[in-house]
């Protein structure tokens, strides 16, 4: 995680998550902390109810799988970008595209007058959904 925090109280702290298993080879994705957020689709861990191993004793017999689809498909992306360099390097520039992409327009709105910042807390979930579909 990296966040910038402003001097101007007026601007939102911007944090940036990557979320996944290598920030070297993932994209930092921007996030600002607003009233009633919820959990963003991709990086949902899934839950197990009552089956969950925590609440059941003895505790932690067994393991279950908690990676979010995100970090899936980044673990899937990752092991191409290991085993096919030219398919691997097309991944990794689209990655480091959409990342720049998205933190120049953060950037744009950290610095504007924007008055409801609800309207950017999905700013990468919309378009990260289309980039991940190239993994599969």
């Amino acid at each position: 995680m990296v966040s910038v925090l402003p001097k101007d109280a007026g601007l939102p702290c911007v944090h940036y998550f990557t979320g996944t298993p290598d920030p070297e080879r993932s994209v930092f994705k921007p996030f600002v902390f607003v009233q009633g957020i919820g959990q963003l689709k991709e990086t949902c861990s899934p839950t197990f109810g009552p089956d969950d191993p925590v609440k059941k004793r003895p505790r932690f017999q067994s393991k279950p799988d908690r990676r979010h689809a995100l970090y899936k498909k980044h673990e899937l992306a990752a092991a191409i970008m290991e085993t096919t360099k030219e398919r691997g390097e097309g991944i990794r520039k689209k990655l480091m595209t959409l990342e720049t992409q998205r933190i120049e327009e953060m950037e744009k709105l950290a610095q504007s007058s924007i008055s409801d910042w609800t309207l950017v807390v999905h700013i990468f979930s919309d378009t990260v959904q289309d980039e991940l579909k190239a993994y599969s």
